[in-house]
């Protein structure tokens, strides 16, 4: 199913840059477009404390969960691929994928969980990544939440019914809510995966807080009785209790981060970070607000902005050419609003360092909005994620002012095809030997 309508005047096809300026001006989208790339070859500096890590480029790698551990939890031959494949593409910035504290907050019998179990795999990771790159890598710490689904999760864990959400996700009948106590005890849980991140070899501990995993969901459980839910003081408690009890085991020198969503984009009360009177308009206030506290008191100071959710609503945060449903926008409408939501976040949080998201959809154009976008103060970094799982050598070609469109992501929604069917996942398109054979099986059932 496509995004959009060819036929509707009001959309425009590009594949070239050229095109893309054109099309940007005449519609009057605020994308930010440089064609000399050299902002991509800049420096950022991540600080923290009295420490500081300089950057080799502004490119990173974004979080893209693969879904191939093993059944305790430890990365396979096939993760160890993807992350050497990332390592390869010249990024100067490796974010890990989702890495679960605890089994039920799995989404899957293989996605990936850091535990004394496991930390020696990781170790061993880690050692063959920095073999190849010098880019500090990040561990991103997760419970999954309403999205928690493997043999050791009887019922997602949620923090609270959520109608819009379960239109789209239903969840089964009885699904009870998450108990203070047991939110109680997840702060000790981040802190001991966080302390075997960090022995196994991690730069920067990434506390994940978007998307609707659980503490994403925390920020928009308004009508939750007690002390996680109703008030800002409340929805934020349980964030902020991590972030202490992560910050007070991990050593200055390692930095901590968060893949951060600054707006759901659903009606409120059902999400956060939305104008209450019109669910099509983010209100990034609370946002701000609460990175100004992290910052402030636990040192966060770097973050990878994102918007909506993959479960609910993609084309916020994925616009794409084709999908399981077709939005009521224009891709580059998407794109628009969240490369101005990092500019958003970086205008009002000093201090901390952004990465940009929303960027595959643009394909060509990709590397000379990235280029705008860091040359004009949208972001400090630009991330790339569908982009990275299908060119393997994105970053070294972007910096070179280079762009190979057979190599590059065409928005199709097959990586996503394999995640929904509870495959492993990558792109069959551009990496066909391995995954193609994947795709055919478990989602044409070939």
């Amino acid at each position: 199913m496509y995004a959009f309508d060819m036929k509707d005047k009001n959309t425009y096809k590009f594949d070239t840059i050229d095109e893309f300026e054109y099309l940007n001006k005449k519609m009057g989208y605020k994308i930010p477009v440089s064609r000399d790339v050299s902002p991509l070859s800049s420096k950022p500096i991540i600080k923290f404390g009295d420490n500081e890590i300089v950057l080799d480029n502004a490119l990173s790698v974004h979080p893209m969960e693969g879904f191939d551990g093993t059944l305790e939890g430890a990365p396979t031959d096939l993760t160890e691929m993807r992350y050497l494949r990332f390592a390869d593409s010249g990024a100067a910035l490796l974010w890990s994928e989702a890495v679960s504290v605890c089994n039920e907050g799995r989404t899957s019998n293989h996605q990936l969980m850091m535990s004394e179990e496991t930390v020696d795999s990781y170790t061993s990771l880690v050692s063959k990544i920095k073999t190849k790159t010098s880019a500090p890598i990040i561990c991103q710490l997760t419970h999954s939440g309403r999205f928690s689904k493997n043999d050791y999760t009887p019922y997602p864990i949620i923090m609270e019914s959520n109608e819009f959400i379960e239109k789209a996700r239903p969840q089964d009948i009885g699904t009870p809510v998450a108990t203070d106590e047991y939110l109680d005890t997840l702060p000790s849980l981040y802190a001991k995966a966080a302390t075997l991140a960090v022995k196994a070899g991690f730069d920067g501990i990434d506390i994940k807080i978007c998307h609707q995993y659980l503490l994403s969901e925390a920020l928009s459980s308004f009508n939750r009785p007690g002390k996680y839910g109703g008030s800002y003081e409340n929805r934020t408690r349980l964030i902020k209790n991590i972030f202490k009890a992560v910050r007070d085991v991990i050593p200055s020198n390692i930095f901590i981060c968060s893949r951060f969503g600054i707006s759901d984009m659903f009606p409120y009360p059902y999400g956060y970070g939305t104008m209450k009177d019109d669910p099509t308009t983010p209100d990034f206030s609370e946002a701000i607000k609460l990175l100004c506290e992290l910052r402030d008191s636990y040192g966060l100071c770097l973050i990878d902005m994102t918007m909506g959710s993959p479960y609910v609503n993609p084309h916020i945060n994925r616009p794409y050419n084709k999908g399981g449903y077709v939005p009521e926008e224009n891709p580059l409408v998407g794109v628009e609003r969240i490369i101005n939501g990092a500019k958003a976040i970086k205008d009002n949080v000093k201090g901390i360092t952004v990465i940009g998201t929303g960027y595959s959809y643009l394909k060509e154009a990709s590397m000379y909005v990235a280029a705008g976008a860091i040359k004009e103060g949208y972001a400090d970094i630009v991330g790339f994620g569908r982009m990275a799982f299908a060119y393997d050598t994105f970053a070294k070609d972007m910096i070179n002012g280079k762009f190979d469109k057979n190599k590059s992501c065409i928005t199709c929604s097959k990586c996503t095809e394999l995640m929904r069917h509870g495959s492993v996942t990558g792109c069959p398109i551009r990496n066909q030997e391995i995954y193609l054979p994947i795709y055919r099986k478990n989602v044409m059932g070939k």
